[in-house]
């Protein structure tokens, strides 16, 4: 395997993607570089069979629990139909898996988790807290003159004055569901899907400071559905984001990467920002698969938390997700009302 330096990114090549031992090498190389790009491809369950040796899949809370009827009743069916659109093109090996695309199946459902519009800047899952997350993202067809675009946070965080990293290192982000705002193109059966992925409930909480397994120090940077950081006004709080993103928001710390299929890019959650600048239209081809799992087995005390930061509390996740349940059954029933 040899790696070249990109700047804010690897390029990995001369790697055989069915060697489990180059793969294992590849998932710790990841874990530190955080944004690795690879000139080649596999199916989509071999990218499954690489990620689950590199940990646990990964996959929302909320998700899991109504894909699992741990959530269940009616006030969930709608909700449920929707992640079986999304999952039916992985279903032999979904745990973690989905495509990311806009086609539209035969009942004129998206099998996507997104449109093909403009994406924010946003991490998977971003407002819980857990140990180190890797994307595999890949192209499959139709990606041509679309873009992904990667902001690494370490460099910058590197760079801050005292004051500054004292700040973000003792900051807690408090959480809200925005609507949306990550893209403004979402239909409403997406925009459920990644509320209940994002946001679940409102006041959850992640430190600002976060790490890799590897050490390797940085931002969860709070770039949509952001509530305040702990302890300061929405006012103070909002004020202090924007002077962080003035550090960070610039190009000596993105790469971008030009889509042709058959690539494969993979990309740390906790201290890396992903966006997608180009807009392809819904009923262009463009689809890809992206993978989702921890990096447990490839380093120690690594392995998933089993609670959520909620309001100044450690939640189990079962309590946590009655929570949730009972503030969508208000929900429905309000709204019949």
């Amino acid at each position: 395997m040899k790696v070249r330096d990109l700047g804010n990114a690897v390029q990995v090549t001369d790697i055989d993607l069915y060697n489990d031992e180059e793969c294992q090498e590849l998932g710790r190389l990841a874990a530190h570089e955080c944004v690795v790009y690879i000139d080649d491809k596999v199916t989509e369950k071999r990218l499954h069979e690489i990620q689950t040796g590199w940990g646990d899949p990964s996959r929302a809370l909320i998700h899991k629990y109504v894909g699992e009827k741990y959530l269940n009743g009616s006030h969930w069916r709608g909700f449920l139909l929707n992640l079986g659109y999304i999952s039916k093109a992985v279903e032999d090996y979904q745990d973690g898996m989905c495509r990311v695309s806009y086609d539209l199946n035969e009942k004129g459902k998206p099998t996507g988790i997104f449109t093909n519009g403009e994406l924010d800047w946003h991490s998977d899952q971003q407002s819980h807290f857990e140990k180190q997350r890797l994307i595999g993202l890949m192209s499959l067809y139709g990606s041509e003159n679309s873009q992904t675009t990667f902001l690494r946070t370490s460099e910058m965080y590197g760079k801050l004055n005292h004051e500054d990293k004292s700040m973000v290192d003792e900051l807690i982000t408090v959480w809200a569901w925005d609507g949306g705002k990550m893209s403004e193109e979402l239909i409403e059966s997406q925009l459920e899907l990644v509320r209940y992925h994002m946001i679940p409930l409102d006041g959850m909480e992640c430190p600002l400071k976060e790490y890799t397994a590897t050490g390797r120090e940085g931002i969860k940077f709070p770039s949509h559905s952001f509530s305040h950081f702990k302890g300061m006004s929405r006012e103070e709080s909002l004020k202090y984001r924007d002077h962080l993103w003035s550090l960070l928001n610039k190009p000596e710390y993105v790469f971008t990467q030009n889509w042709k299929d058959g690539r494969l890019m993979i990309m740390d959650q906790n201290i890396t920002l992903h966006a997608r600048p180009t807009n392809v239209k819904a009923g262009d081809k463009r689809t890809m698969v992206r993978m989702v799992s921890h990096v447990n087995k490839l380093f120690k005390n690594q392995d998933p938390v089993d609670y959520i930061m909620f309001k100044g509390e450690k939640l189990p996740h079962a309590q946590f997700a009655k929570m949730v349940d009972d503030q969508r059954l208000s929900e429905t029933m309000r709204n019949a009302a």
